[in-house]
């Protein structure tokens, strides 16, 4: 089954113009990359979101308020499957429209000359 944005947007077979890409969970200075990302939401840009190593444990409901406010305003929010299942989290509750893909399609969207990229 194919993940849907919410624009309807099939985001494992189209590439988002805006990739952004949190590694890190952490809190305090680490957290100005999410606001950015509402930033870039609130103000148009279609983005996606994508939570690998540390991050995945930001798809947790409630764990970050960026995270939940980058939701609410359109962005899309996926997340590696990998990385999920290493911190024990491919059979826990997750957050809603959260989409869960595997390396293979984010390469895909890295090597895609339209696609910016933003590693965090």
């Amino acid at each position: 089954m194919t993940e849907q944005a919410a624009d309807g947007a099939d985001w494992e077979g189209s590439t988002p113009r805006l990739l952004l890409v949190e590694s890190q969970a952490g809190t305090g200075a680490d957290t100005g990359f999410r606001r950015d990302a509402v930033t870039q939401v609130i103000t148009g840009q279609s983005a996606l979101l994508f939570l690998v190593q540390e991050g995945v444990v930001l798809a947790v409901p409630g764990s970050d308020a960026d995270l939940d406010r980058f939701q609410k305003e359109g962005g899309v929010l996926a997340a590696d499957s990998f990385s999920l299942a290493q911190h024990g989290l491919d059979t826990a509750g997750l957050r809603p429209e959260l989409r869960v893909v595997g390396m293979d399609v984010v390469a895909g969207w890295i090597l895609d000359p339209a696609v910016r990229v933003v590693w965090h």
